[in-house]
């Protein structure tokens, strides 16, 4: 017995010695594969865009213009939003399945196909027991026998023409997009929680507003039927009133609706409860147009901008088809290997029914071979079908890095026409207060009626909070300079969380 173990300790300290070489191949392999995706020169087409440089601090979000456009973001003027963004980019569902799926494709790259198939692998089975042979019609005598029977073996990949170490590093790329893909749906979470809340604060004031007018619609109901009593008025006369109370109702009902799914929505999507949501405000504030005239006009002047996750996603893909394609290559290859066994079984010594059966050890120390002489033409379609899947990756990158550059110009100019269509906007606002303040001073002088008083005051709230008026303008200006700011890496809330 103990012969048995000095020999199997021989066995593996020996095929130890071989892995050891084998294995410093393999740990060069695995230091080198992420320094080869970097220092490796691919073709212009397939060359991977540099990474984003570091953010700054979310104090000082960046020098010049830049930085008075991020002093405008909604959250530095809703409180409440800050805390939401907070909340809902930390914990959010999409959030936490989007680490999932990156914490997957970390183990995925060091598992089976990535970092583990260049390492050994060790198998092997255990059996111990009585065995009893029964024999009739050969002259043979019936026997047993007790043994411990088992089979051990030890492989090591040694050279595999870079296929394994290929699959890794195809295996790393596609983690590092899993990761770069939490960023990227952090930032447009971002977009959509601020999105969310002016919707939220723009049908909450389009609903008050439908509810003043049917207090309005009441008192003119109100009026008319006093009218009728008095007989100042037809019958007929009380038909008005009851149509805008008739169409009022429903327009209730649907705000109310919408502001109560508004507000559910934007709780599912920040993980946040709903007690949460309820204290959003009802105003949005204006913007100062002296600071943001010089900044908008900086801001169209041409910029180096860091590529987005999307072309860096992109060029990633590219150099996947690319690694797929050199591993379709030698799919025809030799393929070669170190095999360790050691196998012992119950037998006669001449492999027949006749004879003592004695208990044999085999021990083999094997240099493994696989080779695919020919497939059926396989390996060749797969290479052409790799060749056309490169192409494609690398125009799909191309077109991409040119469409963010037209993309980025054109959010530009929609957010200088934003700009002046708020400013228009802003000045219909200040004609219509100036009205009102006038005619409500025409009032207290006694040469308007209250009721030309409570008109001009409609004119009002409706040139501010109505559908067309100033918040609505001014949440869309705020959503404009938000998407600007962050297609082109500059969103403060990203920024302070990468730190």
């Amino acid at each position: 017995m103990f012969s048995r173990i000095a020999h199997i300790v021989r066995l593996f300290a020996a095929g130890a010695a071989v892995a050891c070489a084998c294995a410093c191949e393999c740990a060069g392999a695995l230091d080198d594969v992420g320094a080869r995706a970097q220092t490796r020169t691919p073709p212009p087409a397939l060359a991977r865009p540099q990474p984003r440089p570091p953010a700054p601090p979310a104090d000082i979000p960046a020098p010049g213009f830049t930085q008075v456009l991020q002093s405008e973001f909604p959250e530095r003027k809703f409180p409440g939003l800050q805390e939401i963004l907070h909340q809902g980019l930390l914990d959010g569902p999409t959030i936490l399945m989007s680490q999932w799926n990156a914490a997957a494709a970390a183990q995925d790259a060091r598992g089976y196909g990535g970092r583990a198939s260049l390492l050994p692998s060790v198998s092997g089975y255990l059996q111990y027991g009585p065995t009893y042979e029964q024999h009739q019609g050969d002259g043979a005598q019936n026997r047993s026998l007790t043994a411990l029977i088992y089979y051990v073996s030890f492989y090591q990949p040694v050279y595999q023409w870079n296929v394994m170490t290929n699959n890794y590093q195809i295996k790393q790329l596609a983690q590092a997009m899993s990761e770069r893909n939490i960023t990227e749906t952090r930032r447009l979470l971002a977009i959509d929680i601020r999105r969310r809340y002016f919707d939220i604060i723009l049908t909450a004031n389009a609903l008050d507003l439908a509810r003043k007018n049917m207090e309005r619609f009441e008192r003119d109901h109100k009026e008319t039927e006093q009218a009728i009593a008095d007989g100042t008025l037809a019958a007929g006369a009380i038909d008005g009133p009851n149509q805008s109370i008739q169409h009022a109702k429903p327009e209730i009902m649907n705000l109310e609706n919408t502001l109560a799914s508004l507000k559910q929505s934007l709780a599912q999507v920040t993980g946040l409860p709903e007690s949460t949501i309820d204290k959003i405000p009802d105003e949005i504030p204006a913007l100062p147009e002296a600071e943001l005239h010089d900044a908008l006009s900086a801001l169209s002047a041409p910029a180096s901008l860091p590529p987005s996750s999307n072309l860096q996603n992109q060029g990633d893909n590219a150099r996947i088809a690319q690694l797929i394609l050199a591993n379709d290559k030698k799919r025809l290859y030799p393929r070669f290997g170190i095999n360790l066994n050691v196998a012992e079984q119950s037998r006669t010594a001449n492999y027949t029914n006749e004879g003592t059966r004695y208990v044999f050890t085999t021990w083999s120390a094997l240099v493994q071979v696989d080779w695919t002489l020919f497939d059926g033409f396989g390996a060749q379609a797969a290479r052409r079908a790799s060749v056309e899947r490169l192409k494609a990756a690398e125009a799909n990158r191309s077109l991409t890095e040119k469409q963010e550059g037209n993309d980025r110009r054109a959010e530009v100019a929609a957010l200088q026409v934003r700009w002046e269509q708020l400013l228009n906007t802003e000045r219909d606002l200040a004609r219509t207060r100036g009205s009102m303040e006038l005619t409500e001073q025409d009032f207290k002088n006694g040469t308007a009626s209250a009721r030309q008083a409570e008109d001009t005051r409609v004119a009002y709230e409706n040139t501010l909070r109505g559908v067309n008026g100033a918040y609505s303008a001014r949440a869309d200006f705020y959503m404009a300079l938000v998407k600007c700011l962050s297609d082109r890496g500059q969103d403060p809330v990203i920024m302070a969380l990468q730190q």
